[in-house]
């Protein structure tokens, strides 16, 4: 899988745990399932209160930006 940098710092990092899963030979992340793995890693840290940092300023937990 090639990282694409985009605007979006949860794709981005879900494209490394893709790549990191891979390289483990824990599991091959198809490019088409980058976007509900980034999906699921915002609702993970939605769910365990872990305010994100975007674009330098923290974001309140379970703001619309989730």
């Amino acid at each position: 899988m090639m990282i694409a940098q985009t605007d979006d710092p949860i794709r981005d990092v879900a494209e490394q745990v893709a790549d990191s899963l891979s390289h483990r030979g824990y599991a091959f992340v198809e490019d088409d399932k980058v976007e509900p793995l980034a999906a699921t890693l915002r609702a993970f840290l939605q769910a365990a209160g872990i305010p994100l940092n975007v674009a330098g300023e923290a974001e309140p937990v379970g703001s619309a930006a989730i």
